[in-house]
């Protein structure tokens, strides 16, 4: 622990802090390697299953070593930011359904106006030497996951996910690196394993994407067919896509341990405060220009495919309902 003229800061305190900064979740652990995470990164890789995303593929072992994204890192402060709502029973005819964490603000900006309060109260009650803190959200170059997991906010789950005790799955991670040194949560006494002999996500994902325990194949997802624009969704696989026109929660929908759920505090991440639980297929397939898309995505996640990405997420959607009304009518 690091002592300042100023007084002392310590692991109780940071939570105390990160929970003031509007934060639901914080646990503190050390910025060493986790070997067992870095080679299940590596194998992740090396069969192909980040599919397009070769970002992640770019200087792997600095996503896998904090010390690299901050040189004398001693501590990391792991965040968690519930984003729970209930779902409609039925999605109505002509509208996809858009994934839970979509359904507002784009949480990007919302967690990192909270880190960046974060790291003020840090630096106020840190005193001098000033410490050096950096912030990653949870698509910063950082194995966030395995590091959540060891700081005591929930275990890696056989869908790949973060399964908190207070939360479940639905929760949003991020980072906060610091060369602040402070007492580290044990998380193997607390969640270690918890799936037990349950396979649920496995056998409810309609594309077969969870390949193995904890190992996600993204080019099967629906959530990365459905965000990430791949060049081309195979028909197989559009198929099972059913009516989601944004990212996908049928593997976390279907999680015992989701039965706990909270309804989010946080006004800015519920459907009110941004494009809703559904859109409007026919709407999205009308759009002609990038203003028209705009109007309805702009800061909410629906922005990342695009225009096109989202059109060719409306097409499949009706494409969808059409095949499964017809299979009504010939079963009446």
């Amino acid at each position: 622990m690091r002592t300042f003229a100023g007084g002392m800061i310590d692991s109780r305190r940071v939570k105390e802090l990160a929970f003031e900064a509007g934060f639901d979740l914080c646990g503190i652990t050390t910025a060493q390697v986790i070997p067992e995470a870095r080679e299940r990164f590596y194998e992740w890789l090396r069969r192909g299953y980040h599919a397009t995303l070769q970002y992640l593929a770019r200087d792997p072992e600095r996503r896998s070593d904090p010390t690299r994204l901050l040189e004398g890192a001693k501590s990391i402060i792991m965040l968690g930011l519930n984003y729970f709502q209930v779902d409609s029973n039925e999605v109505p005819a002509g509208f996809g359904r858009v994934s839970k964490y979509a359904r507002g603000r784009d949480y990007h900006k919302i967690i990192a106006k909270r880190q960046h309060q974060l790291v003020e109260l840090l630096q106020q009650n840190a005193g001098e030497p000033a410490p050096n803190l950096r912030s990653y959200v949870d698509h910063g170059p950082i194995l966030e996951r395995a590091y959540a997991e060891k700081a005591g906010l929930g275990f890696i789950g056989r869908n790949g996910l973060l399964i908190t005790r207070q939360f479940g799955s639905w929760v949003f991670l991020s980072a906060v690196l610091t060369d602040l040194e402070f007492e580290a949560d044990d998380q193997y006494a607390i969640n270690h394993g918890r799936c037990g002999s349950c396979h649920r996500c496995i056998d409810a994902c309609p594309t077969g994407a969870i390949v193995q325990d904890k190992v996600v194949d993204a080019g099967k997802c629906i959530s990365y067919l459905t965000i990430e624009r791949p060049p081309s969704i195979r028909d197989e696989l559009a198929a099972k896509m059913g009516d989601m026109i944004f990212g996908c929660d049928i593997c976390q929908s279907v999680c015992p341990h989701n039965g706990r759920a909270v309804l989010t505090r946080h006004e800015e991440l519920k459907a009110e405060a941004g494009v809703g639980e559904f859109v409007d297929s026919r709407r999205i397939l009308s759009m002609q220009s990038r203003e028209e898309f705009l109007k309805l995505t702009a800061g909410t996640p629906l922005t990342r495919p695009k225009l096109d990405g989202l059109q060719r997420n409306a097409q499949i959607v009706l494409a969808n309902q059409r095949r499964v009304g017809q299979a009504g009518q010939q079963t009446t």
